[in-house]
């Protein structure tokens, strides 16, 4: 008996430690919601007919000079318990506003702006996505092939005074839109999450790429902070149109896990 009783503890020592290691796998939060800040600047450009004729090329940096606008992107993940699965869903939009003078005259939705005139420029892009990752690794790492589908909404709208009052177009194409690529985790400590994800498609002359790396960082088990660097760009066509926007910044925000 008293040769029985080291391997008895030692396997009552083993299953304790098991079961502890599973409960806290199993104890931790896998769900997240994320609330967010981006600062980014737009380029691209963007071509709008109307009847039939074929409108101008309008660019963003040449005609408008959009500058830095703050838009806003609320996101919800959720990890399987193992860590392998990893769904997430998230909507974004961001709008600029700028009040310029005309350079040169185009023509824009049937409509011509004329050189010299008092304009206004409004973009928007807003996303909705939807993505799944499946990722090999441990605890603290996993990368795996992601795909993602979702909604890209774009629209320009131009507004100018003349002396017979003022003009105003607006051109907008929304499109059903899927990328693939991979996404990756690595937590060095359960407070700390450095994370980076890339998705990216071309086909029948729409480009659609997007990537985005930064940290989050937990005050407490269930409360903490993101930031990081973010890149997208979508050019989106609807027969003769198409509007292509690039637009990249920092972001920084709060999460909650549970």
């Amino acid at each position: 008996m008293r040769l029985l009783t080291p391997y008895l503890a030692a396997t009552a020592v083993l299953f304790l430690s098991t079961a502890i290691v599973k409960t806290q796998t199993s104890d931790s939060p896998r769900n997240e919601i994320e609330v967010r800040g981006v600062l980014s600047i737009p380029s691209g450009d963007a071509s709008f007919s109307a009847n039939g004729a074929s409108g101008s090329v309008i660019s963003f940096s040449r005609d408008f000079n959009f500058r830095n606008e703050l838009g806003f992107e609320l996101r919800y993940t959720h990890r399987t318990e193992n860590g392998k699965h990893k769904l997430q869903a998230g909507y974004g939009q961001t709008t600029w506003d700028r009040n310029t003078t005309l350079s040169r005259s185009f023509t824009f939705r049937g409509e011509t702006f004329e050189a010299n005139l008092s304009a206004a420029g409004d973009l928007r892009l807003s996303t909705f996505r939807a993505m799944y990752a499946y990722r090999w690794g441990n605890e603290k790492f996993r990368i795996g092939p992601m795909g993602d589908m979702g909604v890209v909404s774009t629209r320009l709208n131009i507004n100018a005074s003349t002396n017979n009052g003022t003009r105003s177009a607006s051109g907008s194409i929304t499109k059903f839109a899927a990328t693939v690529g991979y996404d990756l985790d690595y937590d060095p400590t359960s407070k700390i999450n450095i994370f980076n994800n890339l998705g990216a498609i071309a086909f029948m002359g729409e480009r659609l790429f997007h990537t985005e790396g930064g940290i989050r960082v937990f005050a407490t088990r269930n409360l903490g902070f993101s930031g990081g660097y973010k890149f997208e760009r979508y050019r989106v066509e609807d027969g003769p149109d198409f509007l292509k926007v690039s637009a990249h910044g920092p972001f920084f925000g709060g999460v909650f896990r549970f």
